[in-house]
Parts: C-alpha cells; structure tokens; sequence
C-alpha cells in the first residue's frame, strides 16, 4: 500500500499557526520550529498506518487521535488522504469543542 498524503485542515494550519507563536514567544523561535518540525514527523507514521489512532467517533463520525507529547492531533482517514482536522493541546475539552462543531471540516 502506498503511503497516504497528509492534508492539513484551514483549522489544523491555525493551531500550528498559534502553537509556534506561543512558544516563540514564551521560549525562542528556534524552539518553537524545533517543536513544530517533531510535531510534523510525529505525523508521518500516519500516512502508512491511518487507523493507527483511537476512534473518538463520539466526537465526530470517524474522527481518530493520536498524541504527541501533550498534543492532542485529531485526524480523519480518508480514501486518499489523512486529514488532521485539529491539533490541541490535550487539557483542552474535546467533548465541549465537538459541541461546537470544532471537528467537522
């Protein structure tokens, strides 16, 4: 099987967006690309391996999770693609989020 494309939602690009401002602002620029750059290659294993994650079908039908650190990367396998629909910090309220319809693209 061919590895599957990845494909950031416009709401996955804006968490990683604030994540490295965050931690640009709060460590150094080179940490937070640091940070981001590991976050991606955490990613990559999904592309070969897309039901790899945790269903959180309770969330938003066919939504799965797998974690990096204490992030939270929620993600939708498609036919032809894996799409990261969010990436959160995992404190955050999944539950109050899927509420609002955080996870539906």
């Amino acid at each position: 099987m061919r590895p599957l494309p990845l494909r950031l939602t416009e709401a996955a690009e804006a968490d990683l967006a604030e994540l490295w401002a965050h931690l640009a602002a709060e460590s150094s620029e080179a940490v937070a690309t640091g940070f981001i750059r590991a976050l991606e290659a955490a990613l990559q294993p999904l592309r070969h391996f897309p039901l790899s994650g945790a269903e959180r079908d309770a969330l938003s039908a066919g939504l799965r999770v797998t974690f990096h650190r204490a992030y939270a990367i929620y993600y939708r396998p498609l036919p032809d693609a894996v799409a990261i629909v969010r990436v959160l910090h995992g404190a955050r309220d999944a539950a109050a989020l899927a509420a609002r319809g955080e996870f539906e693209e």
